[in-house]
């Protein structure tokens, strides 16, 4: 009897072991990855695209002045509003009021987002990142809750709780997104069975379940708000439907605290592969410098744009559509309210069936019509633009027909499908394409410039829809920069090279090995 073979035999059995624990956990994590969608999710589709902005413009309108005569308070019987701020010294279209709050919300997350994420790289650990992510999120749905009982005329709270929420689901965003590729390099390396042979397609269909079942979550969330509102006393009571969104949000992410967790602890003591898998750098408590890392890391990244030629061209593009597909979307629900006088209910309706084509999108796309035509992330991507731009072009027709161009509330129904297929499909694959490019180790900096992108973009969009409503009383034109963002998106990110932005993703790597010192 040989015991040697008996001894490898256990060692064999007990690597078995290991790696069906490690393979356990990570799957476990893709659940809680869909949790975080599932919780969060609903307060950017249901509170920032529908009730926050119809909050600002009710609270902006009972407040507000005529257009014409400043003292004279506005009514139902007006159709242009005015707000005064900062005691009357400027007044600003009803309309804009939502806007601007918006572009200075995202200023705002911007600055915390970088700052977060410096934070969340240097830590690394998936259970520190899971600590950010319920943390900011009970932030971010305890502002909701509050938003929920603000008096009509407290509308410089209701700013100020909106920010710090979007804010907080800035970080909750880049977090989340920022363990995609992570959770998805644990999957292959411990043997996931799966049909995906490589990380392009599992990732692209991990995230467009994820998108799938975030618009899953926001759609609920709008059917059961849509009953409170309907049962509520004036059947117009807008901050209940928040004050749900709100709960959602705080209950549930409470999965992601026990499914969260690091997959690599499970090796034992004696395994001969612990000094190849423990990072010696790793953090063991907190420093003030920390914070600093997101910027430095980022500035260090810029310094080598050479090696970054595609990624630049991909965020360059992502900027400007993200913009025009986000502002469409807040423009859309001011124009139904104020020009078309769609009800409440009539809006949460538009937005229940935008969800309902918004799950179809994220999930039909990205697993199927990419598969039959044999295309790429990249040029799917260009062909949902292509798509979406058929919206503002839409509205743009009403300048130039009586009947047609948005002059109709069924024609916002039938845009909410055509919007809520480009939502859905970009969401999936425009997450999945930018988690190929980016450089390994660097995940949470390069979200949070991902997400800088994404959001930092409705700075610009709202500010100058903003202004243009001002000035015009006339939100119709918005639809001509949004028509021509998305034009000029569509060069930008047919020039990239999706091979060799990987390329440079390894190669910025290598260059900045030793570069970057706490």
């Amino acid at each position: 009897m040989s015991y040697g073979s008996i001894r490898n035999a256990d060692n064999s059995r007990d690597r078995r072991s290991d790696t069906s624990l490690l393979l356990k956990r990570a799957k476990n994590n893709i659940k809680g990855w869909y949790f975080y969608s599932f919780s969060s999710e609903p307060f950017v589709v249901s509170a920032v695209s529908t009730y926050i902005p119809l909050l600002l413009q009710q609270f902006a309108r009972v407040n507000g002045v005529t257009v014409e005569d400043h003292s004279v308070k506005c009514t139902s019987d007006h159709d242009k509003c005015v707000l005064g701020l900062f005691n009357n010294r400027i007044f600003v279209d009803s309309s804009s009021f939502a806007l601007y709050t918006f572009s200075i919300s995202v200023f705002i997350q911007t600055i915390v987002v970088i700052t977060v994420s410096g934070l969340v790289d240097v830590w690394k650990t998936i259970k520190f990142k899971s600590r950010i992510l319920i943390g900011f999120g009970i932030l971010g749905a305890t502002s909701i809750v509050l938003i929920s009982q603000l008096s009509v005329n407290q509308y410089y709270s209701l700013a100020l709780l909106y920010i710090i929420s979007n804010t907080c689901y800035g970080v909750v965003n880049v977090v989340g997104n920022s363990l995609l590729p992570v959770f998805v390099s644990d999957l292959i390396q411990y043997g996931f069975e799966t049909h995906e042979s490589d990380t392009e397609s599992l990732t692209t269909v991990i995230s467009g379940k994820g998108a799938s079942i975030g618009y899953i979550a926001a759609l609920i969330v709008q059917v059961l708000s849509m009953c409170l509102v309907k049962q509520s006393k004036s059947q117009d009571n807008i901050q209940i439907a928040v004050l749900f969104v709100g709960i959602w949000w705080m209950c549930l992410q409470s999965p992601m605290s026990w499914l969260l967790q690091d997959v690599r602890s499970t090796f034992l003591p004696s395994n001969d592969e612990i000094p190849s898998r423990i990072d010696p750098q790793l953090p063991t408590s907190f420093k003030p410098g920390m914070l600093k890392y997101g910027w430095l890391s980022l500035f260090e990244s810029l310094k080598h744009t050479r090696l970054l030629k595609d990624m630049v061209i991909f965020l360059t593009g992502w900027f400007i559509v993200s913009d025009s597909l986000t502002t469409i979307n807040s423009a859309a629900i001011l124009f139904a309210r104020t020009e078309l006088k769609m009800s409440t209910l009539s809006l949460i309706l538009i937005s229940i069936l935008t969800m309902i084509n918004a799950i179809t999108g994220a999930f039909i796309i990205p697993r199927y019509i990419s598969r039959k035509f044999h295309l790429s992330p990249q040029h799917t991507l260009i062909y949902i633009i292509c798509w979406s731009s058929m919206i503002p072009f839409y509205g743009i027709m009403g300048f130039l027909f009586k009947n047609v161009g948005l002059k109709h509330p069924i024609e916002m129904f039938i845009m909410a499908i055509w919007y809520g297929i480009s939502l859905g499909g970009v969401a999936a694959v425009s997450r999945s394409l930018f988690s190929l490019i980016i450089p390994k180790g660097k995940e949470s900096t390069f979200f949070s410039l991902f997400n800088v992108t994404d959001k930092g973009s409705s700075i610009i969009g709202p500010l100058l829809i903003g202004f243009i409503t001002d000035k015009t009383h006339e939100i119709r034109y918005s639809f001509y920069l949004l028509f021509g963002l998305l034009a000029i998106s569509l060069p930008i990110f047919n020039s990239m090279k999706l091979n060799r932005a990987k390329d440079s993703a390894s190669e910025l790597n290598r260059v900045e090995v030793g570069t970057l010192q706490l």
